[in-house]
């Protein structure tokens, strides 16, 4: 994987991330599936080995970062265990 160009991403970001792209790893094909395939398979194992209340906050990460409200998503991320690294 390259290097972050300036400070690596939180812990919180990369859970919002990884949140937000699980259900590509469940696809398995498509353009951004294509990109970083290793990743979004990452994400799906993520996914499955959260709780069905971490797996409901991730439900709630996506609602909220199609609102108004998509900075609260960053602190309620921080509940989350750590998140695959986005290559992209």
């Amino acid at each position: 994987m390259p290097p972050y160009r300036g400070d690596p991403p939180q812990m919180s970001t990369l859970s919002v991330l990884a949140a937000l792209n699980w259900f590509y790893g469940k696809l398995k094909h498509g353009a951004a599936y294509d990109q970083a395939p290793m990743y979004f398979d990452a994400c799906l194992e993520w996914h499955e080995r959260l709780s069905p209340d971490q797996q409901e906050t991730c439900r709630t990460l996506a609602a909220i970062r199609a609102s108004a409200h998509k900075d609260a998503a960053e602190s309620i991320a921080a509940s989350l265990p750590p998140a695959p690294r986005c290559p992209l």
